[in-house]
């Protein structure tokens, strides 16, 4: 599963195993994502033996086959929803174009679908200068690389994120001018909705989903919004 870029650059992409995916997951996310964006390893188990659960992996040739950079995404193949749950590129091999390169090829990948969502941290709610310039660089990152603000936001377990859509399909009706109020079906604002919640209904439990599950349509404010506990909330990270 290659591409001229990544022939080029000596670069491998394979999706993962549900072992490996347990394995980088327990090995890096730490590293990589807040304690309160982290799921219990049996979250990721129980999906992944669910087949809602699926990874990539970015490795080299030249490095004795070093780990790169890793995505996860939950799918629900009947409803056409899917979720960038983990994005994250190791760290001495940032800022070279990589993290773009692989999120290219993970579009070429989904075929049967419009598009994803990706959680971004929200920077309305960073609590100082040097976390909102990374939520900022973070969202800029998606936006260049394609992504669109839903204009719907969430609480994921009191982390406040903005949902993106990445689309995939029928790139030609997604003008240069889309936005939060111009996203065609299936794509609009009401199916992301939709599918945000149907996701985390098959990711979290009838309970949590209740509590520690808040979404908002368009340009609703979350309010103050503080963490209410320190596992469960998904993430991504650059």
């Amino acid at each position: 599963m290659q591409n001229d870029s990544l022939q080029r650059q000596n670069i491998d992409i394979k999706i993962l195993t549900g072992e490996e995916i347990l394995d980088i997951y327990t090995t890096h996310s730490i590293r990589h994502f807040p304690e309160d964006e982290r799921k219990p390893v049996s979250s990721i188990q129980r999906m992944t033996a669910e087949g809602i659960y699926t990874g990539y992996g970015l490795y080299s040739r030249i490095e004795s086959g070093a780990l790169l950079g890793y995505a996860f995404f939950t799918v629900l193949p009947d409803h056409g929803g899917c979720l960038l749950d983990y994005f994250a590129v190791m760290e001495d091999y940032r800022s070279h174009g990589i993290g773009s390169l692989f999120l290219q090829y993970i579009k070429s990948s989904f075929r049967d679908i419009p598009g994803f969502l990706i959680e971004s941290e929200d920077p309305d709610y960073a609590e100082n200068p040097s976390e909102y310039s990374v939520r900022c660089k973070r969202l800029d990152f998606y936006e260049r690389n394609g992504a669109v603000f839903t204009g719907i936001r969430a609480s994921v377990f009191g982390v406040p994120y903005r949902l993106l859509f990445f689309p995939i399909q029928s790139t030609e009706k997604f003008s240069p001018e889309i936005s939060s109020e111009t996203l065609p079906e299936p794509v609009s604002p009401e199916t992301v909705y939709s599918n945000f919640c149907s996701i985390y209904r098959r990711m979290v439990s009838p309970e949590a989903y209740q509590t520690q599950i808040r979404i908002f349509p368009r340009e609703i404010s979350l309010g103050k919004v503080a963490p209410t506990r320190k596992t469960g909330g998904s993430g991504r990270g650059l």
